[in-house]
């Protein structure tokens, strides 16, 4: 457990004359020589504190030499902290660590072992290489249909799942810890009745096999502790010569291969004390035994000592105490049970008990609400992300008006899953935070995994298609955003129409990655960086040609980034950017560490095997790289608090169905019952009641499930234990709750918990005074704006100068000066005239704010746009025909010679536009057949026009020009889109109207049609016989005047969509506008006059309060239409 430093009580004195121990501590110490016991204590009872001061006892008043000594820990953390404590305790020369992990102990075992024999150095084979060699295994299985013959349940489709590797692991690690050889697991599984046992003996039995053909010195951690274990058993374990007592913190965290390896040490002669308390046990679900330090001696197969328990409680005060002593009378014993009875002794750093705690005094206590105060407080939020904001608001609280560190604080999340989201959430309402990377696997770390791929595109590992190219360039190798992408895609393509080709976005992107160099010509931020990838991957490329290392490739493409450098600054800040970079740079920490680690144990395979299997490891690596410390609230999972000893705790995410999961664990392969069935195994001649009692219980029926849920809700409530036990100070439990989600039962465990963080309730200052800096500028902002108060200028000037973001007028938005007041047009100047848009006109009319933002930064087209454009161009080219084939086949081959200019998200996406652009060219397709079968003619084609209306330039396309049988012109407008407008708007549309105008002024000009030798399709028709169209193959060299009489107004042409109930379906659907009259004509140019004079003038209003679904409402207007944030 943590060191306890607040003991400072009035009882004997220790060796170290700073700290007093109680007599059921000083007990400890006068354990007899060569005695072995077994220390419980609750939470905070000062057993690791004991430890330390019986390893100091031994050493300087019994003479004890240092080396005669071994302390033992379950993680790596935990041995580091206890090392340090150790060494300055101790402060004598000491051959090596004082406190290490029994995988470290048993490495050296071995390793000295190898160097005694003769062999081949062992190396630890980490659980992503473990995980890799089980799933290859698998798939060999699967694809030559051989292998074990799994239960019917464990079908192919499960097997090749990561859990269902992961619980086959723990089995065959389980097995190696107790013993059991593949073949006596096999019969294990006949004589209990486990199917899953069988079959995973043959499995493991493959498994030897084939990794001794190449891996004679690759031990997995079970593997290592066995061999360790043999190696004492045979007597030849050099590195323990001498060694005479062994002190064990956290004995309960032990899996049953470390018990048994210490068991054989026992059984040597070697003292064993171990400490620890079954309440907090989190390990057994990696198979340790909850009970195993109340049946020390049993399980060491010694005579030990009777169990010794500590009385008092130090680390907290009364209230946390109780919420622990609730929480642990619904456990079972697991042979203790006593440690529960301690009480809380002198108050820890409890406020309410011990008020001489000197953090909390000073000016900032007088104002601190009431809640912060005591032991345990609840959070009951309406959402998740208020629960993230009320703890982010408790912690500010703790540390600007308690002066808590940072550091001295932790939340505690039920599952890893979960963790990145309440750091995220915490970092974004500035509380810096810090977790546990070793939660991921490196596929998964998002710096890692960039790294990863562009190295893999460049040594060919992932080929570079349109799904990798978005990753690389969007990436932060890459460096772009969606819109620096779209202006680089745009760009590209401006350069291949201008040389005369037609290759896709895509195309030239992979190109521009392939051929460093190929972007100089286009100058602009976007190009540059992605110059700088491609120049990147192309060193990359050649240094793998030569046979560089992964390592080499690695630091080529990272040093050659800019990232370094920028992680490196972001991450001495604070704030989410600096926790981000420290994520990232950790990731990138992580990434090379594999990298050495892959070179070192195997530097004649290439590079490309290293990348495989990452990109396929879907297991965290074990990693001892180091991690950024700093000043951060830890977030982590209980296991991750284990030897934690903070100020303030807050459990989040206190869900029903969360925490408490009472998911049965190992409900595949049942790794969890090996031990079980092992420690009761009755010899081969005893095949009784008992086989049959185990029988039932792995049916998992009647009470035998009973059994295995009060079990889980057991291991629920020590993870609950540990978590809350590690606070000094403050226990927060949180939880949302709302018609939704429902809290956790474990809350009732502090119904005399205040509920904190409620307006109505709380007295926290952060309701008048905020505790984040971007919330008090804005407050001071808008008190300025109202009351314009000097003291709020002050505090923004204060805060400007130190330059937190928002504070300084110059960036307020709408209190600078127009950059310009000028008109878009002078219409004092006789000769100006006003550009006007045909299918512009209604925009401006209806939001002139939208029109202007569309003409200043050009307008956003989505896909159902960039498929009209193709539509229309098919249209477009078959009006420039003079004998086109007007059947869907030929349409859709035109069009599909253009689909892969668009982008689709996802393979559905275009599969379902592709359908419905279909339907769309079998309407065009009916439309401009029925046409040419009523005798109709195609006047002309886009037909391009200028005309003056008053002020205005009316310039547009007509899409089509048609005169029908009895000799009227019609306009016709051809429309992609689904909403079609009601009769009025048809009649008053503003582009008919507009193109109406236009052919009534004899200014519209048709395209020039292709002539019979221009036209590829034509040719290879000459043997037609001619067709009522013929007359289409005139040539048109001016405009096209008309008499008024001949007008047959304008027509939207909706393809794609019926023509009503009760009428003959159809493929489009024609909307009429009648032809103008004078009284309708002069309607429709009034209307562009007063557009060209808007259009030239200063101000462009919007229109608030429009739906979502307007296009004229959409966020890109609307954000201009929000007022200053301190108005």
């Amino acid at each position: 457990m943590g060191l306890d430093e607040s003991l400072g009580l009035d009882q004997s004195l220790s060796l170290d004359q700073s700290l007093r121990l109680d007599e059921s501590q000083q007990a400890v110490l006068r354990l007899p020589h060569g005695s072995s016991v077994a220390v419980i204590g609750a939470p905070g009872s000062g057993k690791t504190t004991v430890l330390v001061e019986l390893v100091a006892d031994q050493v300087t008043r019994r003479g004890f030499a240092p080396s005669e000594i071994v302390v033992l820990t379950p993680t790596r953390q935990s041995a580091t902290r206890l090392r340090d404590t150790l060494a300055l305790r101790i402060a004598s020369p000491t051959n090596g660590p004082l406190a290490r992990t029994v995988n470290s102990l048993a490495f050296q075992i071995v390793q000295a072992q190898a160097a005694r024999t003769g062999a081949a150095p062992p190396a630890l084979l980490t659980g992503a290489e473990h995980d890799r060699i089980i799933a290859e295994l698998i798939e060999g299985h699967l694809e030559t249909d051989t292998g074990p013959q799994w239960p019917d349940p464990l079908r192919p489709e499960v097997r090749v799942l990561r859990g269902f590797r992961t619980e086959l692991r723990e089995l065959m690690m389980r097995a190696t810890e107790e013993g059991i050889s593949p073949r006596q697991l096999r019969e294990l599984g006949k004589r209990h009745d486990v199917a899953e046992w069988v079959a995973a003996g043959e499995f493991a039995e493959e498994y030897q096999q084939v990794a001794s053909s190449f891996r004679d010195s690759y031990l997995d951690s079970a593997e290592l502790i066995a061999e360790a274990r043999l190696v004492v058993a045979r007597g030849e374990a050099e590195v323990l010569r001498g060694v005479k007592l062994v002190v064990v913190d956290d004995f309960p965290e032990l899996s049953s291969g470390a018990v048994n390896f210490l068991s054989t040490l026992a059984r040597s002669g070697v003292a064993i004390v171990a400490f620890g308390d079954p309440d907090v046990a989190s390990a057994s679900f990696r198979g340790g035994s909850t009970d195993s330090l109340g049946r020390l001696g049993s399980v060491l197969a010694v005579a030990t000592e009777p169990t010794m328990y500590l009385q008092g409680v130090y680390r907290h005060g009364p209230g946390i105490r109780s919420l622990v002593q609730r929480a642990t009378a619904r456990i079972g014993a697991a042979a203790a049970g006593r440690q529960r009875a301690a009480l809380s002794v002198g108050g820890g750093d409890d406020p309410q008990a011990n008020p001489r705690a000197e953090e909390y005094e000073g000016a900032g206590a007088a104002a601190a609400p009431a809640g912060i105060d005591h032991p345990v407080v609840r959070i009951e939020a309406t959402s998740p992300a208020a629960e993230v904001a009320q703890i982010a608001q408790l912690l500010r609280e703790h540390h600007l008006l308690r002066g808590v560190p940072w550091r001295e604080m932790a939340v505690v999340v039920r599952s890893g899953g979960a963790i990145s989201s309440f750091a995220r959430g915490l970092a974004l309402a500035e509380v810096p935070t810090a977790t546990t990377t070793g939660g991921r696997a490196l596929r998964d770390d998002y710096s890692a995994r960039h790294l990863v791929t562009v190295i893999s595109v460049a040594t060919g590992v992932q080929e570079l298609d349109d799904e990798t190219i978005t990753e690389l360039l969007l990436g932060p190798f890459g460096g772009l955003d969606a819109v620096s992408l779209r202006r680089l895609r745009l760009s590209l393509r401006h350069e291949e129409l201008a040389g005369g080709g037609n290759r896709s976005a895509e195309l030239l992107l992979r190109e521009a990655l392939d051929a460093p160099g190929r972007l100089v010509t286009i100058d602009s931020s976007p190009a540059r960086r992605v110059a700088r990838l491609a120049d990147s991957l192309g060193v990359v490329r050649s240094m793998h040609a030569s046979g560089a290392s992964i390592e080499e490739l690695l630091w080529s493409a990272w040093s050659r980034s800019a990232l370094p450098d920028l992680w490196l600054a972001q991450s001495r800040g604070s704030g989410i950017l600096a926790d981000e970079a420290n994520r990232n740079l950790d990731g990138i920490v992580g990434l090379f560490t594999a990298a050495k680690r892959f070179v070192e144990r195997s530097p004649h395979r290439p590079a490309t095997e290293f990348l495989i299997d990452v990109r396929e490891s879907e297991v965290p690596e074990d990693s001892l790289s180091p991690r950024a410390a700093g000043d951060s609230v830890f977030v982590s999972t209980p296991t991750g608090v284990v030897g934690v000893q903070v100020k303030i705790v807050v459990i989040a995410g206190l869900q029903e169905a969360v925490w408490p999961n009472l998911r049965l664990r190992g409900s595949l392969l049942h790794p969890d019952r090996l031990s079980s069935v092992v420690a009761g195994l009755p010899s081969a001649d005893q095949h009784s009641a008992d086989h049959r009692a185990a029988d039932q219980h792995f049916a998992g029926q009647g009470a035998g499930a009973i059994d295995d849920r009060a079990e889980v809700m057991g291991d629920e409530l020590r993870m609950f234990v540990l978590a809350a036990s590690r606070a000094t100070t403050q226990a927060v439990l949180s939880c949302v709750a709302n018609d939704d989600e429902q809290p956790s039962p474990f809350l009732r465990l502090a119904p005399e918990a205040p509920v904190i963080g409620r307006a109505e309730t709380s007295g926290s200052p952060a309701l008048t005074h905020p505790l984040t800096l971007r919330a008090l500028t804005g407050t001071l902002r808008r008190e300025l704006a109202v009351t314009g108060r000097p003291e709020a200028a002050t505090a923004l000037a204060r805060l400007a100068a130190e330059g937190v973001p928002g504070a300084h007028p110059a960036s307020w938005f709408g209190l600078l000066d127009p950059s310009t007041v000028e008109p878009l047009a002078d219409l004092d100047d006789p000769e100006v005239f006003v550009d006007v848009s045909p299918s512009k006109l209604e925009t401006f009319e209806k939001s002139p704010l939208a029109w202007y933002i569309d003409k200043v930064s050009g307008s956003t087209f989505g896909m159902a746009a960039s498929i009209g454009t193709i539509v229309h161009s098919v249209m477009e080219e078959v009006a420039a025909q003079t004998q086109p084939d007007l059947s869907v086949t030929a349409l859709w081959g035109r069009l599909e010679e253009r689909w892969n200019e668009l982008d689709f998200e996802s393979l559905w996406l275009a599969e379902r536009e592709r359908r419905r652009t279909f339907r769309r060219v079998e309407g065009l397709s009916e439309y401009l057949r029925e046409f040419e079968r009523s005798g109709g003619e195609l006047v002309g084609g886009e037909a391009g026009f200028v005309v003056e209306v008053g002020r205005a330039r009316l310039r547009g396309t007509i899409d089509r020009l048609e005169r029908g049988p009895d000799g009227v012109v019609s306009v016709v407008d051809l429309k992609t889109g689904a909403y079609a407008p009601s009769a009025l708007g048809v009649t008053e549309h503003a582009q008919l109207g507009s193109y109406q105008i236009a052919l009534l002024a004899g200014v519209v000009n048709p395209a020039p049609k292709e002539t019979p030798a221009e036209s590829s399709a034509e040719s290879s028709a000459a043997s037609r016989t001619e067709s009522p169209t013929e007359s289409r193959t005139e040539s048109r060299t001016g405009p096209i005047v008309i008499d008024p009489s001949q007008n047959g107004g304008a027509v939207l042409l909706y393809v794609a969509l019926s023509a009503g109930a009760g009428s003959k379906k159809v493929l489009y659907k024609l909307l009429t506008q009648p032809p103008l009259d004078e009284e309708s004509e002069q309607f429709f140019r009034g209307r562009i006059e007063r557009a060209a004079l808007g259009m030239a003038g200063t101000v462009f209003p919007g229109r608030d309060g429009l739906g979502d679904r307007d296009p004229h409402g959409s966020w890109r207007y609307r954000i201009h239409l929000v007022k200053a944030v301190s108005s």
